[in-house]
């Protein structure tokens, strides 16, 4: 069954597993912020914190969790059937700007399992240059409260995924079949096959000018 059209907005399982064809890194956070993510291909990411309130990080326990992964993967209770009033956001704007040396490619905030390819449309695109693109994948995160305040081990770190995403594909096709039609179809022009379970299901029709595979 094709996934369903709104799963890439829904929380994702826990542990956030690294896709096909991108490359993992793994960092522990020592240098404090702002952190650079060395990714490959010229690029990296910096992890920042843009609060512009130094006082409050001089005053809070050095081990005290500013910003985890674990808050967007665990379950939300259910909504009051009346809701509270309006307040300021609680959750700190931790993110990653992609740069290629000194060229900004795009920013990404922190959410668990959030996909964003950099750039999307970009300036430097409009401008005539040639940025690497690539696609970043978050997927976990814990920072204290020292490493806000400078260098030192409090336990933060981050992990990341990262691939190319500006070079052609190696393998070409028909397009898959819509499981709608396919099920349209006499059975005697219908073939299926799986793998396993949770393995690829292959659906092929026997028609030659609709022969297609259904994943």
């Amino acid at each position: 069954m094709p996934p369903f059209p709104i799963d890439r907005y829904l929380l994702p399982e826990t542990p956030i597993e690294v896709p096909d064809g991108f490359t993992e890194v793994r960092q522990r956070l020592t240098a404090g912020l702002p952190h650079r993510v060395e990714l490959g291909a010229g690029v990296h990411a910096v992890l920042i914190l843009p609060t512009g309130l130094a006082r409050q990080w001089l005053h809070t326990d050095p081990l005290a969790v500013v910003s985890g992964s674990a808050d967007d993967l665990a379950p939300r209770p259910a909504p009051p059937a009346v809701p509270p009033p309006p307040a300021l956001a609680g959750r700190v704007p931790l993110r990653l700007v992609v740069r290629q040396g000194t060229r900004i490619l795009g920013s990404v905030p922190l959410a668990a399992g959030l996909r964003r390819v950099c750039p999307d449309a970009g300036p430097a695109v409009a401008a005539g240059s040639t940025p690497v693109t690539v696609e970043v994948v978050v997927l976990s995160w814990l920072l204290h409260a020292g490493t806000v305040r400078g260098s030192g081990d409090y336990g933060s770190s981050i992990a990341l995924a990262w691939r190319r995403a500006d070079r052609a594909a190696d393998e070409f096709g028909p397009p898959p079949i819509n499981e709608f039609v396919w099920r349209r179809r006499p059975p005697a022009q219908r073939v299926e096959s799986e793998l396993g379970p949770g393995r690829l299901r292959y659906r092929y029709l026997l028609d030659k000018k609709l022969r297609r595979v259904l994943r």
